[in-house]
């Protein structure tokens, strides 16, 4: 590497030479300007880039003669370039633009790249922008450097020789930032529509715009997510923070996101520096068809500036304008549609934010690209709802798209595809606009089922429901043998005037229908006849009374007083359907036939009833296992020396003890957390380091004196998911109470420092991670360790919603463990600090008197304990006195606590014992009490 001279400048950039620049966060601005400033003794050089998040001055008039842009993505500024002819535009799928610059025809001369310093290991990185700058680097005969220290240092295969440097300038200057896309209430819509779509456990790209922004956001609550994709943003990074991305289930490249760029904002360039759970590759090899699909369940989410009635998709013109770029959604949506369980989703608004142009349209403006072929996209959105389109005929197809496009636009294009022969003349205009979600997911115990009305592009769809019928149900639910469902009638049960009468329809993820629910208005206008049909495969499940109930709520807002409905005498299923939502049947109509009449009001009392019990299938709590262990021989692994007192030797005793309890007591399988969720309650470079300690064979963390080994980082992780998933287990009614033997301990960590034998707080990670996932609010964190807790106690000092009760020896450890005369007004936190050779009478009194009653005030929703087994007497760290005895009534105090509050809601989580008979003795009679299933309120 050498330093530029700025004179030097016409002799690196001969006549006719091909510069590539650099571009999205990476723009070496500092290093363009530097050469403009040469401009004039410039000839004819094309400059080739990418989209850039700053300004692209070499398209100034006065750089006209000598420079000339050829760019693969335009932002507005060279847009408007291209139309007055200054500049080109050449489209081309990501995937591809290395191979043009590797084999041509765009082979690069010169590239100008952003990088970090050189590392130790004389690497620098490219930082936030591999993509397309790789291939530019490595095929350029002079590379040119703007080296900034303010640059990330990125995984993957982001790093450079610095000997490939040719020349360089330092320059250090903040990430130019994106902000965040505006939202408004059509795209939260849209966002919602499409998060329906989408599974847990599905892998993720998104490209560029506020639609697909939109559906980042609406994805909070989902669970095991993971990330491939060209572009990493802010939205991604709240994903990985909420718990919604793991990347556990990536069957390709699992626990790590897979990006080639990163743009966002400071605070997103901070995450991924050094972030070892994010990789950053070249574009051709990301946005590879055949790596995308390795991923099972791969969902591409990207915008359009138009789709045609037949799913044509327009992404980089409007007409003659072009306008961005093909960027990935080439690679991405054939990906995805290769993939497994894989979905291309397109998303946009119905109408243009520009003009209020329709942007679904029975024809493409003259002149506009196809960048997607019809056959290539599986789903489009808008804020009206989902055209699922793949394998669909163009009657379908069009039938779908003008469902979900403005409702003003919907006339004109049925009228379009009518004088093109797309759709028969039976087919009418659908109903008016839907300013709110028409339809949502419900879990049923046989999966997941979208609720929504039918609409009549269902036509197919119903068709399909009929004749997959046996003949049994279609006597019940027609009344006699009907052999064929023409086209046309299917249309018009399907083509519901939904503001006059109501139908439903359980669909499952294939879109297959499943159930139909429907009133029919009377003349009158307060009663109205109901029908219901479930599927021979999903009966059973509850589909029928959550249809009745939906009704119901929609017949109440109408006015609508009573429902009816005629059944055949040998319909015993719909006939105790009725009853059960309060109907009344007097004298049968006739032998074959029976009446009833259901008030709505009685349907929606029961409705909430029925329809928890059938959606959430919990178990009673007399058939949830009182108990559940997690043990792992694997802890072991964690080699602190046969001398020290935190040894293997000591948990392998009570691991075998745990063995030997009766084989009735559920065991719990354990998990390894992720990198994402040890950053619930660290920090980012403190999660680093220990990962390189580890890595560098060092015998103790430097933050402190943690002793370490090869695998003690692989052990930590493990612990902490194995508590996790204890936690889980709780949550999901498994089983009540688990007690989780792991090492190393944790409640000595603090957010960014290992100490006291501790390297990750399992118990405050986890109380995080329970309020992430679950509508928890108040976390109770009881710690009886002989230690003070000094790492919980500072990661919840400013969180009133975790309550810390620390029962330990006074001055045994360090921390501010005195301070409990007075609890602090803005802190949940009560340390109890006994006189050294206190037994369990002055325990059990500062329970009774003290901590348990701040505890019955807090109202805990869940309660950890931080099981340490030092204080028993005898143990060679501890002073105080403990019986075994003291251990099971505290653990009944605690019981009895979590039963009246939490739901019996509790997690226990090995912490210190070091005496290992002392510790299994404790730890044993602590188990046995939290096996009891009659607890006295201790209260």
């Amino acid at each position: 590497m050498k330093p530029l001279n700025p004179e030097d400048w016409p002799k690196l950039l001969r006549p006719g030479s091909r510069v590539f620049i650099g571009g999205g966060a990476a723009m070496p601005l500092a290093l363009v300007r530097s050469m403009l400033a040469r401009a004039h003794q410039l000839k004819d050089i094309e400059l080739v880039h990418i989209h850039s998040l700053h300004a692209s001055p070499w398209i100034a008039a006065e750089y006209e003669s000598m420079l000339r842009t050829n760019s693969f993505f335009l932002t507005p500024d060279v847009s408007e370039a291209v139309s007055r002819g200054q500049a080109d535009y050449t489209p081309c799928p990501m995937s591809m633009v290395p191979r043009l610059f590797r084999e041509g025809p765009l082979q690069v001369d010169v590239a100008l790249v952003e990088i970090s310093p050189p590392g130790l290991d004389g690497n620098c990185s490219l930082g936030v922008s591999v993509d397309v700058v790789q291939a530019a680097v490595t095929t350029a005969r002079c590379v040119i450097a703007q080296v900034n220290p303010q640059m990330p240092r990125t995984g993957g295969n982001s790093l450079i020789p610095a000997s490939k440097i040719h020349y360089f300038i330092e320059q250090d200057m903040p990430l130019p930032e994106t902000l965040s896309p505006s939202i408004d209430k059509r795209h939260e819509l849209l966002g919602d529509y499409a998060a329906q779509l989408i599974e847990d456990g599905s892998t993720l790209q998104v490209g560029l715009g506020n639609s697909p922004e939109a559906v980042l956001r609406a994805l909070h609550q989902h669970r095991h997510l993971g990330i491939h994709t060209g572009m990493f943003t802010n939205a991604f990074m709240d994903l990985i923070r909420k718990g919604a991305v793991d990347n556990s289930r990536k069957s390709f490249k699992q626990w790590k996101s897979i990006a080639s760029h990163v743009l966002g904002s400071r605070e997103l360039y901070q995450f991924v520096h050094e972030n070892p759970d994010l990789e950053l590759h070249p574009s051709d090899w990301v946005n590879a068809s055949d790596r995308i699909a390795r991923n099972e369940r791969m969902v591409a989410i990207n915008g359009a500036r138009m789709v045609d009635l037949t799913g044509q998709v327009v992404r980089d013109s409007s007409g003659h304008h072009f306008y961005g770029g093909v960027g990935s959604l080439q690679d991405f949506s054939r990906g995805a549609g290769a993939s497994k369980d894989g979905k291309p989703i397109m998303v946009l608004t119905s109408r243009s934010d520009d003009d209020n142009s329709a942007r679904i349209v029975a024809d493409l403006a003259p002149g506009s690209g196809v960048c997607t072929s019809r056959s290539d996209i599986h789903h489009v959105v808008t804020e009206y709802g989902v055209a699922s389109i793949f394998g669909r005929s163009i009657r379908e197809r069009v039938a779908r798209l003008v469902e979900i496009a403005h409702p003003d636009d919907r006339e004109e294009l049925l009228k379009g595809a009518w004088n093109r022969g797309w759709v028969p003349k039976f087919f009418t205009m659908p109903g008016g606009a839907r300013d709110e979600l028409e339809s949502k997911m419900i879990d049923f115990k046989i999966g997941r089922f979208q609720l929504r009305p039918l609409h009549p592009s269902d036509m197919s769809v119903l068709q399909h429901f009929f004749y997959s019928h046996d003949e049994e149900t279609v006597r019940l639910r027609y009344g006699h043998h009907r052999e064929q469902m023409s086209g046309e009638s299917a249309y018009k049960l399907a083509a519901v005037d939904q503001e006059k009468d109501v139908a439903l329809g359980v669909f499952d993820r294939k879109g297959a229908l499943r159930a139909i629910g429907r009133y029919y208005l009377d003349a009158s206008g307060d009663t109205a006849e109901v029908a219901f049909v479930v599927h021979e495969a999903t009966r059973r499940a509850g589909m029928a009374n959550v249809l009745i109930g939906e009704l119901a709520a929609v017949a109440a807002e109408r006015g609508i007083q009573n429902f009816w409905a005629t059944v055949l005498q040998k319909n015993h299923a719909m006939a105790a359907l009725f009853e059960q939502a309060g109907g009344r049947s007097e004298d049968p109509i006739s032998a074959a036939e029976r009446h009833f009449d259901i008030p709505v009001s009685g349907v929606i009392s029961r409705h909430r009833e029925i329809q928890e019990r059938i959606q959430s299938a919990q178990p009673s709590q007399a058939d949830i296992p009182a108990l559940g262990l997690h043990y792992n021989v694997f802890y072991e692994h964690h080699d602190t020396g046969s001398d020290h007192p935190e040894s293997a030797l000591r948990y392998r005793k009570l691991r075998e003890a745990l063995e030997a309890l009766p084989a009735e007591i559920l065991r719990l399988p354990g998990r390894r957390a992720s990198t994402s969720e040890v950053l619930l309650a660290h920090e980012a470079y403190y999660q680093d380091l220990v990962y390189r300690d580890v890595e560098s064979f060092a015998d103790v963390l430097r933050t402190g004196d943690t002793a370490i080994s090869i695998d003690s980082y692989d052990v930590a992780l493990e612990a902490t998911g194995s508590v996790l998933a204890a936690a889980d287990a709780v949550m999901q009614q498994t089983v009540k109470r688990v007690f989780c033997a792991v090492r190393p301990p944790g409640h000595h960590a603090t957010a960014d420092r290992g100490m006291g034998f501790c390297i990750f707080n399992h118990v405050a990670i986890a109380a995080n991670y329970l309020r992430k996932h679950y509508p928890l609010k108040r976390i109770a964190i009881v710690d009886w360790d002989v230690h003070f807790g000094n790492g919980t106690e500072a990661i919840f000092a400013e969180d009133p919603n975790t309550f810390y009760l620390s029962l330990h020896e006074s001055g045994n450890y360090s921390g501010n463990s005195d301070s409990h005369k007075e609890r602090p007004p803005s802190q949940a936190t009560l340390n109890l600090a006994l006189p050294k050779g206190s037994g369990s009478g002055e325990a059990l009194a500062a329970w009774d008197t003290t901590g348990g009653l701040a505890l019955e005030a807090f109202k805990p929703e869940f309660v950890f304990i931080s099981a340490g087994f030092d204080a028993r007497k005898g143990d060679p760290l501890g002073g105080l006195n403990w019986e075994d005895e003291t251990y099971v009534e505290l653990t009944r105090r605690v019981m009895a606590l979590a039963e009246k509050h939490a739901e019996g809601r509790i997690v226990s989580v090995l912490e210190g014992g070091y005496n290992p008979a002392g510790l299994v003795s404790a730890a044993l009679a602590h188990v046995q009490a939290m096996r009891e299933t009659a607890i006295k309120n201790a209260y």
